[in-house]
């Protein structure tokens, strides 16, 4: 039994008041108690770690393409249709399963030390990407893309991308870190033989659809064009939004699409810093979330967004709702935090992550005590949880443990040789650079 004894816990879970001098109780890599000090039982075997500063949930990544660290600063300043088929797909068609074991294991060492524990994946080579993210103790739900593209043709048809996934999942189907699930690229890129295929999978198995949605505005006409239908109608009429379904991005919808996804439960991955730096547009996560949908937050790919940087896109997401409202009220600090927690957890129907509460992993991230930027702490007017989102950045982040083992120590990752894995990556890139 270990006890974590924090001066400030933020469980995220009940009313997710903080709560000064906390302690999480931790047994087999899960949660088996956490509240005040005051009311903590009695552990007399336990190992006491005494926490400096703030404990919180580890954050939940819910869209990224964390491999693309390979590509990290190709095609700047171009719209999406033109970064892909002029930049992305050509270098990604050169890919290797090692290429992107290599590039998960050291993007997620990045996710680890930014204090993001669980990160939803959408790359080629699915196994090669929970290998890098396993061997690094990142908790990852996997979901290679399927896609129907002559520049990608390597990668094999759509029926023997899904055949693999499937496999993938069954090889997989023991280890706690990962999950699989399906990823297909987005309505415009796949025929309606492969979505309608999907759709029948995701039926049979439970597995997640993990699909791009309403990321530009051009999307919109190009399945109207082919189906008569807006994208979230279009993928309704194939069932495709029957089972556990998560849109990326979702930021082109009318009314009628938004009540599409809320009569479906379909959930969505905002990902604010991404579609800011692309010129995509600001989605709509006020009307979203007043409807009844589930809204996390993705940080995208580290090649469309740079930065694996949760911290930086709870505030891009705050902004841009403010902006669009003239409001300064709305999407107060703790929503962001929730849209980074347990409530990107609920979006993937995970709630074992993203709090501390009885029954939950043990995913936790140590926010440090000395950080200037989270000071001066005012008694009697500190919030806790705005200090997180408006001041914390990775370079608080000192500690991190995934399902009780510690993986990163004094903001240092400790569960991979960081330094060979970087040089690896740097290598790989430039080899895909030309």
């Amino acid at each position: 039994m270990e006890r974590y004894r924090a001066d400030l816990l933020l469980t995220m879970s009940g009313d997710q008041s903080p709560i000064p001098d906390g302690v999480v109780d931790v047994d087999g890599g899960r949660v088996v108690w956490s509240g005040p000090a005051s009311g903590a039982p009695d552990r007399g075997d336990a190992t006491v770690h005494r926490i400096d500063g703030i404990l919180m949930p580890g954050m939940v990544n819910i869209h990224c393409h964390t491999p693309m660290v390979l590509l990290r600063g190709a095609g700047e300043g171009l719209p999406v249709d033109r970064w892909l088929h002029e930049v992305m797909w050509p270098r990604e068609g050169r890919l290797t399963p090692e290429d992107v074991r290599v590039g998960m294991q050291a993007g997620a060492a990045e996710l680890l030390a930014n204090g993001i524990t669980t990160s939803v994946e959408m790359y080629f080579h699915g196994d090669a990407v929970a290998r890098g993210a396993a061997g690094a103790g990142l908790r990852c739900l996997v979901t290679a893309p399927v896609i129907e593209d002559a520049q990608l043709d390597r990668f094999g048809t759509w029926e023997g991308q899904l055949e693999e996934m499937v496999a993938t999942r069954e090889r997989w189907a023991s280890n706690d870190l990962i999950e699989v699930g399906l990823g297909p690229h987005a309505a415009y890129s796949l025929s309606d033989e492969c979505l309608r295929r999907i759709a029948e999978i995701a039926s049979e198995t439970g597995m997640l659809v993990h699909i791009h949605v309403a990321e530009q505005e051009w999307e919109d006409s190009a399945v109207r064009g082919r189906s008569g239908m807006s994208a979230p109608a279009y993928l309704e009429s194939l069932g495709l939004l029957e089972g556990r379904a998560l849109a990326a991005h979702a930021v082109w919808m009318s009314d009628d699409d938004i009540e599409t996804l809320a009569r479906n439960g379909v959930a969505v991955a905002h990902c604010p810093c991404s579609n800011s730096k692309h010129g995509s547009g600001v989605a709509r996560v006020l009307d979203l979330t007043e409807a009844g949908v589930r809204v996390g937050l993705g940080t995208d790919g580290p090649a469309s967004h740079h930065r694996l940087d949760l911290f930086e896109e709870m505030r891009m997401a705050i902004r841009l709702a403010r902006q669009k409202a003239g409001d300064a009220g709305v999407l107060p600090a703790q929503q962001a935090l929730h849209m980074a927690t347990a409530g990107a957890a609920d979006c993937i129907d995970r709630a074992d992550l993203g709090r501390l509460a009885p029954g939950s992993r043990a995913d936790m991230v140590q926010v440090s005590a000395s950080e200037p930027a989270l000071h001066p702490v005012i008694p009697g007017e500190d919030d806790p949880v705005a200090r997180v989102v408006w001041s914390g950045s990775p370079r608080a982040v000192r500690s991190v443990w995934v399902g009780g083992r510690q993986v990163v120590e004094d903001g240092r990752v400790i569960s991979i040789d960081t330094s060979s894995v970087r040089s690896e990556m740097v290598r790989r890139a430039r080899r895909l650079a030309g």
